[in-house]
């Protein structure tokens, strides 16, 4: 039988920024075989340590190929790292500290106004409905999973309803319904539309076009935040030309920073 998944959360070696200092909390989470060392992730969070936040870092072990089993273990450690950083000590991840770290422990308070963030890539972009649909949080989609993998059996996506997604299996995202309000009230120009799919900002989505996982139609459907990158695989890489990937992976960078600076 294998190992059932498991999903830790750690501060940042690399923060600069003392706690109570911060301009806010971001949250890295990893893809299936890309973790926060990874390009995209890794660069992510420097950009933010400069910008004044303090990074907490995911880990994610024996993520099963049936993502219906993988998503709620992710929504949960999600669920204790909100509560932690919030202040609330009684959360799942209060015995871990989760970041936090020795000398800074007498200076913690209750951060409950504290700006919010999380950054998730491919698989951990899955928790984006549960995140908008508990907290309104913003949240930076990294390669999201807008088409199934052909390994998973549950044929998981990330729901729109705007384009007349089956949300059975995913019931905090929103109706069909409300979506479908939600997009005439932005056509006649209601200001309270907020540019969202769901509760909170909409999200940063940032894809390569030929990543086989990504749709162009579904992105744009969920939020008006959609950074596309020509011929880019799920790493948002151009195999063969390291100069476009490079360039890729700095307006990434960019993207994340700025999309992180209007919170």
């Amino acid at each position: 039988m294998k190992p059932a998944v498991e999903v830790s959360i750690t501060s940042w070696k690399k923060n600069v920024v003392k706690f109570g200092q911060e301009y806010g909390r971001v949250l890295l989470m990893p893809g299936t075989g890309y973790n926060c060392d990874r390009p995209l992730l890794y660069w992510s969070a420097q950009a933010l340590v400069e910008a004044g936040w303090r990074v907490d870092r995911m880990n994610v072990r024996n993520a099963s190929d049936d993502l219906s089993t993988v998503i709620p273990v992710l929504n949960q450690a999600i669920d204790g790292w909100v509560e932690s950083v919030r202040g609330n000590q009684s959360g799942e991840y209060s015995n871990d500290n989760v970041g936090r770290d020795d000398a800074d422990s007498s200076d913690s308070t209750n951060q409950s106004g504290l700006r919010l963030l999380l950054i998730g890539k491919s698989l951990t972009t899955m928790t984006y409905p549960h995140v908008a649909a508990h907290y309104g949080l913003p949240f930076v989609l990294l390669t999201p999973v807008l088409h199934h993998a052909d390994f998973d059996p549950s044929a998981r996506v990330i729901p729109v309803p705007a384009v007349g997604d089956d949300i059975v299996a995913e019931s905090e995202a929103p109706s069909v319904a409300e979506a479908k309000a939600i997009i005439r009230a932005e056509l006649a120009g209601q200001s309270h539309a907020a540019s969202s799919r769901y509760a909170g900002p909409a999200p940063l989505i940032c894809a390569g076009t030929a990543d086989p996982f990504y749709d162009r139609a579904r992105a744009n459907a969920l939020t008006p935040h959609v950074h596309e990158y020509p011929d880019a695989n799920h790493s948002i890489e151009v195999p063969g030309h390291w100069r476009r990937s490079l360039d890729y992976l700095k307006e990434v960078t960019a993207s994340v920073a700025q999309y992180a600076a209007t919170l």
